[in-house]
């Protein structure tokens, strides 16, 4: 035949196709004139865009590569570049969310970097300023959860201090004290003015202690920790997934 045959299929020669969705592939004739054989010319990203074997380029957030190994592979890559964007906002772009102010850094990495308090002040996260009569901290803690706590002045002799907690609403609560959080969340403040989640609640108003689960009426309630130190609560049919809330 005049052609290569690959995989079951034929192939005429200087015909191209694509394998596993990412290398793209051509039948040439060898230089004896007589044979042909197969051979891969470059690399097919997601968007359509074939790139050439020993080149790169960038689409959207990241940068592909396309490069033969010394073992004669051809291997594909895809990392994030130095500008990649963070949504909508571009590199170095500050935006507000709620009560937090955040930045977007080197590929694409959202920073938190500053909380705001009453009136808009802004306090720079590891830092506290006094605002009325509020001693306010904005704090990171090692999970990378970030909150603001206010240490309140008492009026009898200017050194008994009140803890309070202050959440991303910017409401404030005293120490000890808890709060339901977007229908999902019991909260408590701390005495040191930290906020720690107890438990989580179904739409039906069961509580599910923290890294417990509840079966009932065939219906799983799950509220656990994840491995960044964020809360997730999730309600689903038995050996199902679905309906997840995070905090």
């Amino acid at each position: 035949m005049n052609g290569c045959i690959h995989d079951g299929n034929n192939y005429k020669d200087g015909e191209t196709w694509v394998e596993k969705d990412a290398f793209v592939m051509r039948c040439r004739m060898n230089d004896d004139g007589t044979s042909w054989m197969v051979e891969i010319t470059g690399c097919k990203i997601p968007s359509g865009i074939t790139i050439p074997i020993n080149s790169s380029m960038i689409d959207g957030n990241y940068e592909w590569k396309c490069t033969k190994n010394n073992d004669g592979q051809i291997v594909m890559q895809k990392t994030l570049h130095a500008n990649a964007t963070c949504g909508e906002h571009q590199r170095g772009d500050q935006w507000r969310e709620k009560s937090f102010l955040y930045e977007c850094g080197t590929g694409g990495q959202q920073k938190l970097i500053a909380c705001f308090a009453e009136d808009n002040e802004q306090i720079n996260v590891g830092e506290s300023k006094e605002i009325n009569g509020y001693i306010i901290k904005c704090e990171k803690y090692e999970n990378g959860t970030v909150i603001m706590h206010g240490i309140h002045k008492g009026t009898e002799n200017g050194t008994t201090f009140q803890v309070e907690c202050i959440d991303s609403k910017g409401e404030h609560h005293i120490a000890d004290s808890w709060w339901i959080d977007g229908h999902r969340f019991n909260k408590t403040c701390l005495p040191s003015g930290r906020i720690e989640i107890v438990n989580c609640i179904s739409k039906d108003g069961i509580r599910i202690p923290l890294n417990k689960e509840i079966i009932i009426d065939g219906t799983k309630h799950i509220c656990e920790t994840t491995a960044d130190g964020r809360i997730r609560f999730a309600s689903l049919p038995h050996h199902s997934t679905i309906n997840n809330s995070n905090e």
